[in-house]
């Protein structure tokens, strides 16, 4: 994610017009990428290169709907509550990762994030 000179300061004074910005410059970043590997993938090449170009596509394609996911949150106010137990993200944690959907505790709750 490109990050802008200023930053959202505290929970309290987070500025959705700066994680709005943010967003949107991430998801025409993931367009455009996925629009140059579909050029791309009409240019016969080894297999492995085009396994290398599948994944690179499904990523992207996968961040693409984690954007727009979280701007539609910032569309319905939701954005920086924790999906599952409804409490405020840590403003720390949406500057790092301004897609995120839970809170670390409900986060590390997950079966995934289990050892």
């Amino acid at each position: 994610m490109v990050v802008s000179d200023q930053v959202p300061i505290g929970k309290r004074s987070l500025d959705l017009e700066w994680f709005r910005r943010e967003l949107e410059q991430e998801r025409q970043f993931r367009l455009e990428q996925l629009i140059s590997l579909s050029y791309q993938a009409e240019a016969p090449c080894s297999t492995a290169l085009g396994e290398v170009r599948a994944a690179l596509t499904a990523g992207a394609r996968r961040a693409l709907a984690e954007i727009d996911a979280a701007l539609f949150r910032l569309s319905r106010n939701t954005f920086g509550v924790c999906e599952l137990c409804g409490q405020a993200i840590p403003s720390y944690r949406l500057i790092a990762i301004p897609t995120i959907r839970l809170c670390l505790p409900c986060e590390r709750s997950q079966p995934s994030h289990q050892d």
